[in-house]
């Protein structure tokens, strides 16, 4: 059986939205800690940034067994509207056959999904991925690669404390 798949948005989440480029990426140490407590969880770019740089690139940023497990991007679905991550993420599920499987959106922008989404990690995009954030994320993980649900299905509630420091 398949893991859990991870939809990884960058800005607001990796590094602060809106910080200076040297700030870029910050927070994916953190993000990796934890993804290395959980190795059969796969990523998947669901970024803007997928539309600018080329899969290498986004490849580079992260350290090498992590970026071993980034098995793709989502592709673009149309422009902007509501709910439009969340609709590239089901139309990449389905393109690849993964449908019904566990899957959780870490991403800082809750106007890119339903209202009821479950499988919706929200950062807030003035911090990115804070450490109690990280933590909400190892749990969520570990309950979804248990099969105690986490997202459609439905034991986690819609979105948790967005992890201000």
């Amino acid at each position: 059986m398949a893991g859990v798949t991870l939809f990884l948005d960058f800005d607001g989440v990796l590094h602060p939205a809106f910080c200076p480029e040297e700030e870029h990426f910050c927070r994916r140490p953190l993000l990796e800690a934890v993804l290395r407590r959980h190795p059969a969880v796969e990523v998947v770019i669901s970024s803007s940034w997928r539309h600018h740089h080329a899969f290498e690139d986004l490849l580079s940023r992260f350290s090498g067994d992590i970026a071993a497990r980034i098995v793709g991007a989502t592709r673009p679905w149309r422009q902007g509207g509501p709910a439009n991550r969340h609709a590239e993420i089901l139309d990449w599920l389905a393109w690849q056959r993964r449908e019904g499987l566990p899957w959780l959106a870490l991403d800082d922008s809750a106007f890119e999904f339903p209202g009821d989404c479950a499988n919706l990690l929200l950062c807030d995009s003035r911090f990115g991925l804070t450490e109690a954030l990280a933590e909400t994320l190892s749990r969520r993980l570990s309950s979804m690669a248990e099969g105690r649900g986490g997202g459609e299905r439905g034991i986690f509630r819609r979105r948790e404390d967005a992890g201000k420091p």
